[in-house]
């Protein structure tokens, strides 16, 4: 054959990856239909969300060589088409030659390893086709090649010593190589090798080298339209939050169940760090959770308030308000200031948007200040429509806040009826005299279509005039909807913008968002320290999906020392909070966890006196009963 067939699958980090990986998919017509619906599934997924980038650079060579003229084999192609789909999907920029012969191999290595130099990156090799061993050294036959003696493949075939050597000097972060080949010269129809096989490897420091079976063993080219091998891989891969030694033992498994336990995969590693194909890692939390009511924030802002409501020093009052400029306290810091004399000052504001009188806002106001008490003290319905009452009452005669609160009320249906329509417009009656946190959660009404039809570009808006007037919940929303493309296109930087000016005034959300961006590396260079320390501020204002992301990169050591204790703590904490992930991760995907992580689950659940069995990472009934206490607060 003349010349290699070469496909660029995929560039990762934009739309176009995702549209590659669909374009692969759709020539891959021969592929088990199960199969091609998960990896589907992924690349659908990652269209909606317009997921971010990894956080790490990761090249991918793929290479799939079926049409020999001699001998040749009917799954290599579909398998460097099924590998490509998979790697595509989860991040990697993939170069696909299928059928190559020698000249294009080698051009397509030399371009890998120069991709590689340099960058902390992560490459990653496969071949499928036709390979043997000459002399203890092991050769990947291109399409084409003429070879008549076995002293003729080190001219003719690809040296696998070299291609390591190119992967090796490239001083990659992390290299893989995985060899799904035939073994010999001549080659046995339907079979991907002859008894003497490959010759063992020795893996080059920080590499990870995979075979589709052990030294002289045989690989299977396969019945269906995959091999064995590449069709149990090419779907691990895709896989939620599994280790990569992890990734093979879960291939090796499948294989040996597919063969009967004919063919045994082997692999030989010399990393020393972790890495995931599809790493734990959450998505950005889209809306405010106005049914958790009081945050730490509130309690704050309530327990300083009891402190100077009474005082007669003028500036307390002014520092509590630039403090908490959107703060639930802020008219009542107001009329103090007007009460002590200080009506020309310029934080007097109008309080109503009318000239009320002294005695109206007295009212207002005093209403308000019991109905906040009430409610942040609240256990049960009985306190929250005492709360409802008194916030109706200041509502009646004006006051925005208390409009907005009592919309908060209706909208969760807290003590009172829930009512979307009666929050909608309480909302909307306050966002007219110039309510920030009004605004903010009717344009999050907007933006998830709730009480009305859908409207995202009323929902910017909406979050804009809150931003400008300093309320940090809607810039949070807003750089939710730049992070994701929602309503607007894909903006890296003006997504990080928006959450760092909310990071800025104390949102427990945008540090969560800003977190993820950061391990991402999504519109700047991947920091995962500054990762763990925005999750860290987001989980002292006690934001459980923090938590949950906390036990993640402690659990593997990303951005931090691996900490088992620490992995634990914040998984235990999210799922005493309520996340409903972390309970999955905890109950249904324990899996996920390293058995170190799980030991010191059931260590830290016996301290609490919910577990007694043994501390041993099996997550048995006992454990899962002790874990459900954690969630139910008992």
């Amino acid at each position: 054959m003349a010349g290699g067939k070469r496909e660029l699958v995929a560039v990762r980090g934009t739309r176009r990856s995702e549209q590659n990986a669909l374009r692969c998919l759709a020539g891959y017509t021969t592929a088990p239909l199960d199969f091609v619906l998960r990896v589907l599934a992924v690349a659908l997924a990652l269209l909606a969300a317009a997921a971010p980038a990894m956080a790490e650079t990761r090249f991918a060579l793929v290479i799939g060589n079926s049409a020999y003229q001699r001998s040749p084999l009917a799954n290599p192609r579909n398998d460097a088409k099924a590998m490509s789909a998979s790697l595509a999907a989860v991040g990697f920029s993939v170069t696909t030659l299928t059928d190559a012969d020698l000249a294009t191999m080698r051009e397509a290595v030399l371009a890998f390893g120069r991709r590689l130099r340099g960058s902390d990156s992560v490459g990653l090799f496969y071949y499928a086709g036709h390979g043997v061993q000459v002399d203890g050294e092991n050769y990947l036959i291109p399409v084409g090649a003429d070879i008549t003696d076995s002293s003729e493949i080190p001219l003719l075939a690809l040296s696998l010593g070299e291609l390591l050597k190119t992967m090796e000097r490239a001083e990659s972060r992390l290299n893989i190589a995985i060899l799904d080949a035939c073994r010999d010269n001549p080659y046995s129809t339907g079979a991907r090798s002859l008894t003497r096989g490959l010759a063992p490897v020795k893996a080059p420091a920080g590499t990870l080298i995979a075979f589709a079976t052990g030294p002289g063993q045989v690989a299977l080219d396969g019945n269906g339209a995959n091999s064995p091998y590449s069709g149990a891989l090419s779907q691990s891969i895709v896989e939620f939050g599994i280790p990569l030694e992890e990734t093979f033992r879960r291939t090796r498994r499948i294989v040996l169940e597919a063969t009967d336990k004919k063919q045994i995969p082997w692999e030989h590693s010399s990393l020393t760090g972790e890495f995931y194909f599809r790493p734990k890692v959450a998505e950005p939390e889209a809306r405010m959770m106005r049914d958790e009511g009081f945050d730490e924030v509130n309690l704050a802002e309530l327990a300083e308030w009891t402190r100077i409501k009474d005082t007669a020093d003028a500036e307390a009052l002014r520092r509590h308000i630039e403090r908490y400029p959107g703060g639930m306290f802020r008219e009542l810091a107001l009329l103090r200031i007007e009460r002590l004399g200080a009506t020309q000052s310029p934080w007097s504001m109008t309080v109503t948007g009318a000239n009320a009188s002294i005695a109206t806002r007295n009212d207002q106001l005093d209403s308000y200040e019991a109905g906040l008490r009430i409610e942040s003290g609240a256990k049960n319905p009985t306190q929250f429509a005492e709360a409802a009452i008194l916030y109706r009452k200041a509502a009646d005669r004006g006051l925005p806040q208390a409009m907005y609160r009592l919309g908060r009320l209706h909208d969760k249906g807290l003590g009172i009826a829930r009512d979307t329509a009666e929050a909608a417009r309480l909302f909307a009656l306050a966002a007219d005299l110039g309510n920030a946190s009004a605004m903010a959660a009717l344009g999050t009404m907007r933006e998830f279509g709730e009480a009305g039809p859908r409207d995202l570009a009323e929902a910017l808006r909406l979050y804009k005039l809150a931003a400008e007037a300093g309320e940090a919940p809607a810039m949070t929303s807003i750089g939710f909807l730049y992070d994701t493309g929602k309503g607007v296109p894909h903006d890296a930087r003006l997504a990080r913008h928006w959450y760092g000016a909310a990071v800025r005034l104390g949102e427990a959300r945008a540090m969560f968002n800003l977190a993820l961006m950061n391990v991402r590396g999504d519109g700047a260079r991947a920091d995962v320290a500054e990762a763990v320390r925005l999750l860290e501020l987001a989980a002292e204002r006690g934001h459980a999906g923090a938590r949950r992301e906390l036990a993640f990169l402690y659990d593997e050591g990303r951005g931090v020392a691996r900490n088992p204790e620490r992995a634990a703590a914040n998984l235990l904490a999210a799922l005493a909070a309520g996340h409903d992930e972390a309970g999955r991760d905890a109950l249904q995907r324990s899996s996920v966890w390293s058995y170190a992580t799980r030991r010191e689950i059931q260590r830290q659940l016996a301290a609490k006196g919910l577990y007694r069995g043994q501390a041993n990472g099996v997550f048995n009934a006992s454990t899962k009963d002790a874990l459900r206490s954690v969630a139910s607060g008992s």
